[in-house]
């Protein structure tokens, strides 16, 4: 009677255990060409670049040797700020990289295109907002 209790449980537990990881891995590739993404914290790790070579430049080298820091212009970096939205334009799947829409909460003076790239990895500190059609 026990053991039967014991492989019901263990049962059960590894059920559990495949469902959460095969929702995991299917929700960090869904992201298509017209979804729009908002930020609701205060502070996110999603950088937006102006260049598609700086963030191509970036991703090798943290993948590469570690204790390389490099610093980045400002000018050519945006931090998602509260309330931004991006909308997804491009995918290049080569790269793993997207070209991307930025729709500010607030005007700032500094950007002059509101085209950028960014890779999707930090997506998930974003909310998902609607998907676009056109």
């Amino acid at each position: 009677m026990i053991n039967q209790m014991n492989l019901i449980k263990k049962g059960l537990l590894a059920a559990f255990l495949l469902m959460f990881t095969v929702t995991g891995y299917t929700d960090a590739s869904n992201y298509e060409t017209g979804d729009v993404f908002q930020a609701k914290k205060r502070t996110t790790a999603v950088l937006l670049y102006v260049l598609k070579n700086d963030l191509l430049l970036d991703i090798r080298q943290h993948s590469g040797k570690t204790g390389i820091i490099r610093q980045r212009d400002s000018r050519y970096v945006y931090e998602l700020q509260k309330g931004d939205k991006i909308i997804l334009l491009k995918e290049y799947p080569d790269e793993k990289v997207f070209r991307v829409a930025l729709v500010p909460k607030r005007k700032s003076k500094g950007s002059d295109s509101p085209f950028y790239y960014t890779v999707p990895t930090k997506f998930n500190q974003l909310s998902f907002v609607e998907h676009l059609t056109e």
